[in-house]
């Protein structure tokens, strides 16, 4: 009984219990309340000392931030920058073959017209594969030789009329000597009715004290000037008086006539039809003009 007596003294009742808590609660409220009225000093002081680097901070990480992106935008707009020059050069080397196939379509045209022009001479074309040593078209040299038929002194045409003619013939190319060399002469004729005979030479590198030297691509005709019946724009063509050439073939157009000496004598210049430092394809005219010629080349006297 005593043992009973001695547990029931040390519990307390359960409302005392829950005064003492709801004392306690009140007591904490009161101290935090009072604790932060005391500290608020303290905290707007923090705050004050805080903000600046706060504000510091967003600014770094910002400049940070910004220069990273200007960065990535400086390495977008390189690699944008690349593809496309990639993509001009493609372009340009695309558009540089076009107009190579252009080019190539309308020499094609115009040698198809030409073949038409002279329908009634046998031909063949060739490829310039190339040219004399300086550079210029007092000579070139062609893709066919004597393996496809091709034979000393044949024609040659290109543009809108004579080019030259086959001056020597190896097994599979041929060289050619232009109208505007030098050593390049041909009997032409003024084309108009009644039109005078007259000799067409080459005039690149043709050099006399009255002239000096020539570095165009021209022919010239020299001749008496009381004898000859010549103006400015008159057209020349062969005749049938040379070896080498048909008559008829367009050789160029009279530009200019100049006195030469005591005036007994003149020159005139002819612009050629062919416009030689644009060649790339010719045709052949594959027969020779007269038979003596033949027989000169070959050595047959019995045909």
């Amino acid at each position: 009984m005593q043992e009973e007596k001695k547990k029931k003294k040390k519990t307390l009742p359960t409302k005392w219990k829950l005064v003492i808590g709801v004392s306690i609660c009140i007591i904490l409220l009161i101290a935090t309340w009072l604790l932060g009225q005391r500290f608020e000093s303290v905290r707007s002081a923090l705050n004050t000392v805080s903000e600046p680097i706060q504000k510091g901070y967003l600014a770094a990480e910002n400049w940070v931030t910004n220069i990273l992106e200007d960065m990535q935008a400086k390495k977008n707009l390189e690699d944008e920058n690349v593809r496309l020059k990639e993509e001009l050069e493609r372009v340009q080397n695309e558009n540089l073959r076009l107009q190579s196939d252009a080019r190539r379509v309308q020499e094609l045209e115009e040698l198809y017209a030409l073949d038409t022009y002279y329908k009634d001479y046998p031909k063949t074309g060739a490829q310039i594969v190339g040219l004399s040593p300086n550079n210029w078209y007092e000579s070139f040299i062609i893709d066919k030789g004597s393996e496809d038929g091709i034979e000393k002194y044949m024609p040659i045409l290109a543009d809108n009329g004579l080019a030259g003619h086959v001056s020597e013939v190896y097994g599979h190319y041929a060289r050619i000597v232009s109208v505007v060399n030098k050593d390049s002469y041909i009997y032409g004729q003024i084309n108009r009715k009644g039109g005078d005979l007259v000799a067409v030479q080459g005039a690149r590198g043709y050099s006399s004290p009255d002239t000096g030297a020539i570095d165009e691509d021209l022919c010239m005709i020299q001749f008496v000037t009381n004898d000859i019946d010549i103006t400015i724009g008159d057209e020349i063509v062969t005749s049938s008086l040379g070896d080498i050439y048909p008559p008829g073939l367009r050789i160029g157009t009279v530009i200019e006539i100049k006195p030469l000496g005591t005036g007994y004598e003149s020159l005139a210049y002819v612009k050629p039809v062919v416009n030689l430092d644009q060649l790339d394809t010719v045709l052949v005219i594959t027969e020779i003009w007269k038979q003596d010629m033949h027989k000169e080349i070959t050595g047959d006297t019995n045909s």
